[in-house]
């Protein structure tokens, strides 16, 4: 095989079929032409008054006739204004007779009064409890936040759409208290990790997510321009109506539908570009000649490079990986509308992103429609359908130690990419690895998906304070990934001597039914809200990949058309199938009392029963109950200090059955081959691998909130404290067997026990005036973690396994889940002197780097290793700041983290070759003296190792998001809202650690917070237009 020409290689752009392009054409052209009609638009025509002033005079009472000292009483249209004294009273002069006085007060609803000619005016102005009177989507239902017993958080459709991301998680980060939303990398499509109130178990610990009523574990498929609002379930309360599904919590999304106050049409469109803010930072040519060199010395072997000083600064290969100035488009458009008879919402999103690193995009066009039918006074019928297309390139195969992120940091840069005849260098010539350049050109890794999700349903109100709903939902999910590599040479270690081709395929379905039967009624001051349901729900999943070699479409840009399996050769092949199915039936009831607006009553209760278990212990029961007491409504409390103040207090139990659906049942295995006989002929078999534990019961999670609303100025500052205590009992783990038993796989048992515990706050401000208008939010959360047992004769659980270095995470009984263990550093070994002594693992030279003997008994081992620190915060926070003036608007984000680890494993994952260096190597260890904090330069050996060196503080400051707009004053009867918008997301990160980004997720609990290569999170700064009419 010969070495590919470069000129042979190929730049994918985004390319779309017909269809996309008539779909984007045709959202174009309609945001297009809605901005050329703005401009025709005439402005309001300058009217002239004879300037005839006039005294005006008045008094300012509330509702309850109490005079207001201190309101704002301003002539509208104009800055003259006036405020009224202790007693109320205020004058004013206007311009004319027939002026408008715009009237408020902190806590009031601002009011318009006509002057008319008067000279006396008495003005009552309202108190403003819309915040109060707020409507809260909770589970199967609604409730005024005034009677809620429960820790709910909300956040509306304003403060979703602000960030340009294609994921609705993304979009809350930072704005809710007690919800962590941590970006798993910067990926095109990915999606963030979603923890609420913490980690409380060892498995899958995402929250269940309800779209319109179809309960959910993934809303990847959901733009967030479709969202009208969302609400956090975070206490027992609130999740136990969820049963063995809300211990992780549940965040409720309402998307929007059309009704008499939203009919019109409107589009939002966006374009943007996003950079990498702060970049690594290698080391150059002649610096990592000199460290090369040096590292060789220090190993016994020969220098490589005869003069470092030769090579200069030579290629920067972060620079080449990194497409600053990626592109990211987002265009959507919606139509609502509404009649006697029903309401319609139909909507279409296009969204483009291309990947900050080489060879990754991602595409998604998406469809929804919403409809309601009133077919009578009594019944109403309604449905809604959300289609959703994916096309995304992945930017190679290989992930952490082996991504194309740290392939390429880790280059060597006295080389180029190409030869001068074109052809790919060969990178490894100086004990480097492959050459980035040839990975790239040699990928073609593409993965389509198709989702629809909706739901219909049928509602009837009966015997005046019955209603009855029947719901079915279905979510239906088809992906396809192909992986093809052709043959290729570039040096002996990056080569494939026959092309392949790997497709894969998934189909996932889910459909749920509910019924749920109402009663709502008030007695006098008693209040009843009363619910019944059954639902049942089922799963069907199916995965199917298959692998061919020696395919006709060995050239670097092949041809759609010949990559299928059928056309690679049969010898060689591999495939694989498997599946699985399970439902859950679902028995669940509320009552919901509240008596003369003051006390507060809520208790649920659910029985689930879910085929993931055997029929030993298949049903589980969760119930709850939760009081408040509204104290402002109390006689003793009228005061003007405090406008409102609630107790609250909730009570529960939830589960968890996010386990591995065949986990209680035994597993056989086919396709295992065994060899019999004098002939020794190979006959195929099957074999158990899993036994059966038929013992498997739920998780269980103990939750205790206590919660405290306050209300001052008449609610234009709140705030709500919460305390919480989560502990999560009977978690599913794997345990260690003998090998004598005879199976390979350890069983799942009910063993270890979690709490998580700390507050919540939040803190809010707003003012309304005419002219300006703001707000400001601050939230608060504290989560202290602790394993409290594991059980089952296990009494640790390893993990986070790092190349070369092995495990880097160790749970155990009074720690944080998946807390960093290790050896602590001391110092560097000066001299050999300070080696003889002091304790070493043997083998020390100087430079080398000197551990804590620990437990002090002279000889560094395994025992002297101890906690470094927890991937898990101890505090998050966030800041949220909008305001109003005129026509402008801006709104401001920040968000934060403190207290947690972060393991920078890449810098420890050497030894297979001369990987390039991180700056700060460059302070490393060269003579007594030189350095107490960077040893000496090798490639392995005792500087390499789970040492809290390679541990970084997570801690950061982010200004997340900074916009600013401005809305057309417009006089039209077509158009009814232009606004033009500029922002800037993660414009600014405060931190010291020195990677691309300090928020490292993972799936993966008890392997978290470990960055060996992770996608740079950019900055997108981002143009926008939003239209309605």
């Amino acid at each position: 095989m010969e070495n590919l020409n470069f000129k042979q290689c190929y730049n994918r752009s985004i390319s779309f079929n017909s269809n996309n392009r008539l779909r984007l054409a045709l959202i174009l052209l309609l945001v297009s032409v809605f901005t050329v009609q703005a401009n025709n638009f005439k402005s309001k025509k300058g009217h002239s008054f004879e300037n005839v002033q006039s005294q005006i005079s008045g008094t300012v009472y509330d509702n309850n006739g109490s005079v207001l000292p201190g309101a704002n009483i301003i002539e509208k249209g104009t800055t003259n204004g006036v405020q009224s004294d202790f007693d109320g009273n205020f004058t004013i002069t206007v311009s004319q007779p027939n002026a408008t006085l715009v009237v408020s007060y902190i806590g009031f609803r601002s009011k318009e009064v006509a002057v008319n000619g008067q000279t006396y005016l008495n003005i009552t102005l309202e108190e403003d409890t819309a915040a109060l009177d707020e409507v809260i989507v909770i589970g199967y239902g609604t409730q005024s936040k005034r009677d809620l017993t429960g820790a709910v958080s909300t956040l509306k459709a304003e403060g979703i759409v602000s960030i340009p991301t294609q994921s609705l998680q993304d979009a809350f980060q930072g704005k809710i208290a007690g919800v962590q939303v941590t970006p798993q990398n910067g990926r095109p499509g990915s999606q963030p990790v979603v923890r609420v109130r913490g980690v409380g178990t060892l498995n899958n610990a995402s929250p269940l997510y309800v779209v319109d009523g179809l309960l959910l574990d993934d809303i990847s498929f959901l733009p967030p321009e479709n969202v009208q609002s969302l609400q956090v379930l975070k206490d027992a309360s609130a999740t136990a109506i969820y049963g063995s599904r809300g211990a992780n919590g549940v965040i409720v999304v309402t998307t929007k539908n059309g009704s008499s106050d939203s009919s019109g049409i409107y589009a939002r469109s966006y374009y943007g570009v996003q950079t990498v803010v702060d970049k690594i930072g290698m080391a150059n040519a002649t610096e990592f000649a000199t460290l090369a060199n040096e590292s060789a010395t220090n190993e016994g072997r020969a220098p490589i490079f005869a003069d470092p000083s030769q090579f200069g600064e030579g290629f920067n290969w972060e620079d080449w990986l990194i497409q600053d100035g990626a592109p990211i488009q987002s265009h959507y458009i919606s139509a609502s509308g509404s009649s006697e008879k029903s309401n319609y919402f139909v909507s279409a999103n296009y969204f483009n992103q291309d990947g900050l690193i080489r060879r990754s995009d991602f595409e998604r066009v998406s469809f929804r429609v919403a409809n309601e039918y009133f077919i009578s006074d009594k019944v109403t019928a309604g449905q809604n359908l959300n289609l959703t297309f994916t096309d995304s390139q992945e930017e190679g195969e290989g992930r952490g130690v082996n991504s194309l992120i740290n392939l390429t940091l880790q280059a060597d840069p006295t080389l180029e990419p190409y030869n001068p005849d074109g052809t790919f260098t060969n990178t490894s010539i100086n004990g480097g690895t492959v050459n980035p350049a040839a990975s790239v050109a040699f990928n073609n890794n593409e993965n389509k998906s198709f989702r629809a999700t909706g739901n219909a349903y049928l509602k009837f109100d009966f015997l005046k304070n019955f209603n009855f709903k029947t719901s079915l939902g279905i979510d239906y999910f088809r992906g396809e990934r192909k992986f093809f590599i052709p043959a290729h040479f570039v040096t002996p270690i990056q080569m494939l001597q026959d092309s392949r081709l790997t497709v894969s395929r998934g189909q996932h379905n889910n459909w749920l039914n509910e019924n749920l039967l109402q009663y709502k009624n008030s007695i006098g001051e008693h209040n009843f809200d009363l619910l019944a349901g059954i639902t049942f729900q089922e799963f069907t999943s199916e995965n199917l990949s298959g692998t061919r070699l020696n395919l006709p479409a060995s050239q670097l840009n092949p041809s759609p058309d010949l990559l299928y399996l059928n056309a690679g050769e049969t010898e060689g092949q591999t495939n694989s199938n498997d599946s699985f199915s399970w439902g859950i039936l679902s028995y669940l009831a509320r009552a919901n009392y509240r008596y003369k607006d003051r006390y507060l009553f809520t208790a649920t209760f659910r029985r689930d029963g879910s085929s993931r278990f055997s029929s030993k212990n298949r049903w589980g029961n969760f119930p709850s109950v939760a009081g408040g007491w509204v104290i402002s409504n109390e006689p003793f409390m009228k005061t003007d200090a405090i406008s409102y103040l609630k107790l609250r207090g909730s009570w529960g139990i939830i589960g968890n059955d996010k386990i591995d659906t065949g986990a209680a049942f035994p597993t056989v295995a086919s396709n295992l081959n065994a060899v019999f006989g004098q002939n020794q002929s190979i006959y195929p078999g099957a074999a158990l691998v899993e036994l059966a534990n038929e013992e498997l019961k739920w998780e269980e999670t103990e939750q205790v909130d206590v919660g405290l609303e306050f209300g001052f100025f008449n609610n234009h500052l709140s705030a709500e404290v919460d305390w919480y205590r989560r502990e999560t009992s009977d978690i599913l783990v794997r345990v260690p067997i003998p090998n004598s038993v005879g199976v390979p796989i350890a069983p799942v048992v009910n063993a270890a026990a979690v709490v998580n515990k700390g507050f919540e706050f939040n803190l809010n401000w707003n003012s309304d005036t005419p002219e300006f208008k703001y707000n400001i939010g601050l939230n608060l959360t504290t989560v202290d973690n602790e394993v409290l047992s594991l059980g089952g004769g296990l009494e640790e659980i390893f993990a986070g396994g790092v190349r070369n270095i092995g495990s880097s995470t160790r749970t155990i009984v009074g720690q944080e889940i998946g807390a960093f263990y290790g050896w602590k550093q001391e110092g560097i070994f000066q001299d050999q002197e300070e080696i003889n002594s002091s304790a070493i693992r043997g083998g020390e030279q100087p430079g080398d780097i000197k551990i804590v003997d620990i437990n002090e008994d002279g000889i560094i081992n395994d025992d002297d290793k101890t906690t470094l620190g927890s991937p898990i915060p101890d505090i998050y926070y966030g800041l949220n700041f909008s305001a109003n003036f005129k026509n402008f608007d801006f709104s401001l984000n920040i968000d934060g983290q403190a207290g947690n680890k972060v393991l920078y494993s890449r810098t420890a994952e050497r030894g297979f070759a001369i990987f390039n260096y991180e700056k700060f190597f460059l302070d490393r260890w060269t003579g007594p003296g030189t350095s107490n904090t960077e040893p000496r330069i090798t490639e392995a050996g005792h500087n390499y190792a789970v040492l809290d060196r390679f541990l970084e503080d997570g801690d950061f400051v982010r200004l997340r998001n900074i916009q600013i707009g401005y809305t057309l004053p417009l006089e039209s009867s077509v158009f009814n809202r232009i606004r033009f918008y500029v922002s800037a997301t993660n414009l600014l990160t405060i931190t010291d650690y020195p990677g691309y980004t300090p928020q490292i997720g993972g799936e993966s609990v008890i392997a978290n917070g470990i960055d060996n290569g992770t996608y740079p999170v950019g900055s997108v700064s981002t143009l926008g237009v939003e239209i309605s009419f």
